[in-house]
């Protein structure tokens, strides 16, 4: 992104997007993924902390930033001490909630979500978009009404959906743009090769890569790779969502304070 293309005396602006889309396949049955939301949501509360201003799309089922945290554990040994964190949750709610614009997908199919990307980023001047949605390559002609539920077999047939992430360029030619790629079972290696291969399909400025199995065991390790090659690894300890935030800031150059 050009050095100071954006205006003095604002934030930085940032567009994040989280959850899984969905796809019909009749008006009760819908093909989904795994995806909590719960990284974007992380995502969202560290570039906030950090002072930017950040728009966050987030599919239906999707784990929502500084919401997620506040859900009052009734199994705590120490209520006087979740009371306290609650309690700290509510003020840097307030002190955050005018630089943070929540936006749902009342659908969560394909096509909406790239509606929503392709409006706020023709709409707003946003600084950096981190498309971490995780967005269904496949989906069904929806059937009207519902398939018979006694039928022994159900075939669906499914087909390509748009790389939504390929017509950001045609929409905000300058924004700096970071894609994600989840693999399942890889070695360190192919995950910065297949990063840096989607960084240049893209045209993405970064691409965080990741592997199912490390975030399943509780050790979120991300590859943050660009279309060199050039890769830094951020996580597990402390987690990647801080680290990103602060390096993707840094790459945007100095912010504005708040």
């Amino acid at each position: 992104m050009p050095q100071g293309s954006r205006p003095s005396g604002r934030p930085i602006r940032v567009l994040v997007t989280g959850g899984g889309t969905i796809a019909p396949i009749d008006e009760v049955r819908q093909i989904t993924n795994v995806s909590t939301g719960s990284f974007s949501a992380q995502l969202t509360e560290a570039f906030l902390g950090l002072g930017a201003e950040v728009w966050h799309v987030f599919s239906p089922n999707a784990l929502q930033p500084l919401k997620r945290l506040a859900q009052f554990d009734l199994a705590t040994l120490n209520p006087s001490a979740e009371f306290a964190r609650l309690r700290a949750l509510h003020e840097r709610w307030e002190r955050e909630a005018d630089r943070l614009h929540l936006v749902p997908l009342p659908h969560g199919t394909v096509a909406e979500y790239a509606e929503t990307v392709r409006f706020l980023l023709t709409n707003q001047q946003i600084d950096a978009v981190l498309l971490a949605m995780a967005v269904s390559d496949y989906e069904p002609v929806p059937f009207m009404g519902k398939r018979p539920s006694d039928l022994q077999e159900l075939n669906v047939t499914c087909f390509r959906t748009p790389k939504v992430i390929r017509s950001v360029r045609g929409w905000a030619p300058s924004v700096f743009l970071v894609g994600f790629k989840l693999l399942v079972g890889a070695e360190e290696s192919e995950l910065i090769r297949v990063a840096q291969q989607a960084c240049q399909v893209n045209e993405a400025d970064l691409t965080v890569s990741n592997d199912l199995n490390t975030l399943r065991a509780g050790k979120h390790t991300v590859h943050v790779v660009d279309p060199a090659g050039s890769a830094q690894t951020i996580g597990p300890d402390p987690a990647p969502a801080a680290g990103l935030a602060a390096l993707i800031l840094k790459k945007l150059g100095p912010r504005s304070s708040v």
